[in-house]
């Protein structure tokens, strides 16, 4: 059996090593700097470049990369994808205050340089070096065997696993069970928004900044007692919008079809 059969046998299993341990590389760093990263973002990314470089040679890196390009798809998604975590984060907030915790004000969300800056930051930098790997590798991969809602849980799953670092150098900068549940809420609306507009990574990138920076402005606001408060308002908000996706888009599929209005080739996905 040649390498290249081989490593297309266990292409998954190897793009998870390589994820993990490439971002997981610098860790023991912040044992001699406490200040220092312990998780490096372009993990999945590398290594979904290698496995597919192993498999199908630089056409198949090309085939994954052109994903980036796959940007003409109903502007509703991209609406979606950029307004829909900052009004589900300002939701969590209104919830969390009506149960108790001192209202943030109503400037969280007026520095809109910082919010651009920030978003398109992570976007660059978080982004697209994660989900290159998560979103465009491994998540086709794995609706080939299972239906979508399996895929999104179990790759949400080891989505949070990979970022154990993070969790336990810095503690207390999230509260760990509801944090855990966003993430898998996050790997169903991610998975739905990939599965609906064929294949299109820059939605899904767009939507990872925005959850990113929509969180970054507001969960800072809520201190002491009432950030726990806060978290799991926020957990149980993302909760109800994936179990609301579920029900309206199938588990099996995790799709909603919408008029188009361009002539996107279809991506990779294989969503059953």
């Amino acid at each position: 059996m040649s390498v290249r059969s081989r490593v297309a046998r266990h292409e998954l299993g190897l793009f998870f090593v390589l994820a993990f341990g490439l971002s997981w590389a610098i860790w023991p760093l912040v044992l001699l700097n406490p200040d220092s990263s312990p998780l490096v973002p372009f993990g999945p990314l590398i290594a979904a470049v290698i496995v597919t470089a192993l498999t199908g040679g630089w056409r198949g890196v090309a085939a994954l990369l052109k994903q980036l390009g796959h940007w003409r798809v109903n502007p509703v998604w991209y609406a979606v994808a950029l307004v829909g975590p900052f009004a589900l984060t300002a939701l969590a907030g209104a919830v969390a205050v009506a149960a108790g915790a001192p209202s943030p004000g109503l400037g969280v969300y007026s520095d809109w340089s910082g919010i651009l800056t920030s978003l398109v930051a992570t976007a660059l930098i978080i982004g697209i070096f994660e989900e290159v790997g998560w979103r465009g590798f491994a998540l086709p991969r794995m609706q080939r065997d299972h239906s979508a809602l399996s895929a999104a849980l179990v790759l949400g799953m080891i989505w949070a696993v990979w970022h154990l670092p993070e969790l336990v150098s810095d503690p207390s900068e999230r509260e760990l069970v509801p944090y855990l549940l966003t993430l898998l809420a996050y790997s169903v609306l991610i998975t739905w928004l990939y599965n609906s507009t064929r294949g299109n990574l820059p939605i899904v990138i767009l939507f990872h900044a925005a959850i990113n920076t929509a969180a970054k402005f507001l969960m800072p606001e809520f201190e002491g007692r009432y950030e726990a408060t806060a978290w799991w308002c926020y957990a149980a908000l993302y909760v109800l919008a994936a179990v609301a996706v579920i029900a309206v888009s199938g588990a099996s599929r995790l799709r909603t079809e919408l008029p188009r209005r361009d002539r996107l080739r279809a991506g990779p996905v294989a969503a059953k």
